[in-house]
Formats: structure tokens, sequence, C-alpha cells
């Protein structure tokens, strides 16, 4: 009786090559932050720039300590948070819904759609005033504000993903009898999930962007609102800490729908 030995798969030299660099990459990073810290501390400290400007690790450290134990933060971050998450959500659900009307029918898409091109261009952000004349200094100049950015991003990508459908595909669903409201729930959406995903995780950053700019413009109270007062107050270490706390909970926001994304198109394949 004989045995055969089975050799173990291989790494490709590429993959291999890519595991092997990242300590090195992270070291890197690691090195150049710390260096750029340091240098920046010491600047600040030698007098070599004004603090009063650019503020210091150390200065910033402090405000986003003093920041985070303030009474304000509630209110602001409860603010800005609740608008982003409506104008997310309003912007998300129409958006889709009409680019999905438009990339099913070629005759909607060809009225429509010579429309949208130069609606979108419009800045957003100069059309804040106008917003807060109609609706005043509350929530929902914001929310209208972000929804306006998000509709666009997903009606474009919704539509795109519809036209991407491959014609043999809907001839088979055709051929089984899907029709209708079942075409769309089991052949249409399925497919055009990774582009759809794609375009919320983009329409989440442009909804907080959105939002933020609404209230450096005006606002009763939100973060935009506190980097503007911290501004003018010359308290750039507190400005640098809202800055944080944005990048922060933006790059945990994309972290949950990078986690969501990958676990819809496992539920999908």
């Amino acid at each position: 009786m004989t045995t055969e030995t089975v050799a173990p798969p291989r790494v490709s030299r590429p993959r291999r090559r890519a595991a092997e660099s990242r300590p090195l990459v992270l070291t890197t990073q690691v090195v150049l932050l710390v260096g750029f810290l340091a240098l920046w501390e010491a600047a600040a400290r030698n007098g070599w720039v004004n603090p009063m400007f650019v503020s210091s690790p150390s200065g910033i450290w402090e405000a986003l300590v003093d920041y985070l134990s303030s009474d304000e933060l509630a209110s602001s971050l409860g603010s800005t948070t609740l608008a982003v998450a409506e104008s997310f959500v309003i912007g998300s659900v129409l958006g889709i819904a009409f680019g999905l009307v438009l990339g099913w029918s070629p005759f909607l898409d060809k009225v429509v759609s010579p429309f949208l091109v130069p609606v979108n261009t419009v800045p957003r952000i100069a059309l804040a005033p106008l917003f807060v004349a109609w609706f005043g200094l509350t929530n929902t100049s914001k929310v209208v504000l972000g929804v306006s950015i998000v509709f666009f991003i997903l009606v474009e990508n919704a539509r795109s993903a519809v036209k991407g459908l491959e014609q043999d595909q809907l001839t088979m669903a055709r051929v089984i009898g899907l029709r209708g409201g079942k075409m769309l729930a089991k052949v249409v959406l399925p497919s055009a999930i990774p582009t759809i995903f794609a375009g919320l995780r983009l329409g989440i950053t442009y909804a907080i962007l959105g939002v933020i700019g609404s209230e450096m413009i005006a606002a009763k109270e939100g973060l935009g609102q506190d980097i503007v007062r911290y501004s003018t107050e010359f308290q750039i270490g507190s400005v640098f800490a809202v800055l944080i706390l944005l990048v922060v909970l933006a790059t945990l926001v994309s972290w949950v729908f990078g986690r969501i994304e990958r676990y819809l198109l496992r539920w999908q394949g």
C-alpha cells in the first residue's frame, strides 16, 4: 500500500511579498507620525512657529480631553449625528428608488438625465444660506442640505447598477417567468448591491461633510458651529480637537459600512 504526500498549497509570490512588507509599512508609518508630532511639538515650544495659530500636539491633547468631558459635547454631537442620520437615510432611500426607476425605464432616463447634470453641478454649500432663509436655524436646514448631496450620489449609483446588468441575465429571468416586482427583488436588487453599497459609503461621508458645512455657515449648535466658535476665539487646539473627533467618527462609520458590505456580498455569493 502506497501513500501519497500532498504538498501544501503554495502561496503566490506577490501575496507573500505583500504580507512580508506589512510590518515594514506599519513601522514606517508610525515613525513618520511620531517624528512629525515631535517636530511640531518642538517647533511650538521653541518659538519656531506661533502656537496661537498652529497650537501643539500637547495643547491639542489637553483641548481634546477638555472637550470630551464638557457639557457641550453631548448637545453638539447629538445635533450633528441626528442631522447626518436623517439626511443620509432620506437621501439614500429617495436616491436609490429614483435611480432604480431611471435605470429600468429608458424613456424616463432620457427625459430626466439632461436635467440631473446641471442641477448636480450647483455647489450645495452655496445653497446653505437659502435653506436657512427657508427653514430657519433649525435641524431641517442642515438635513435638507445633506439630502441634496446624498440624493444625487445614490441616484447615479443605482442608475448605473441597473444599466450594468447583463442582458442575458434579464432574458433568463423573463424566461422563467419573473416580471415586475419579482424581477426587481430577485434579480435587479441582488445584482445591484455592490454598486449601491459603494454609493452608500460615499453618501455617508458626504452627508457628514454637508451637515458640518451647513453648521459652519449658520446653526444654533453642532460640531461645525463649535469649529467656527473656537476659530473666532483663537482656540486653535480646540479646533483641532473637534476635527480629530470628526475624523474618528467618520473612520468608525466607514469601518462599520465596510463590515456590512462584506457580509452582504458574502451572503449574495
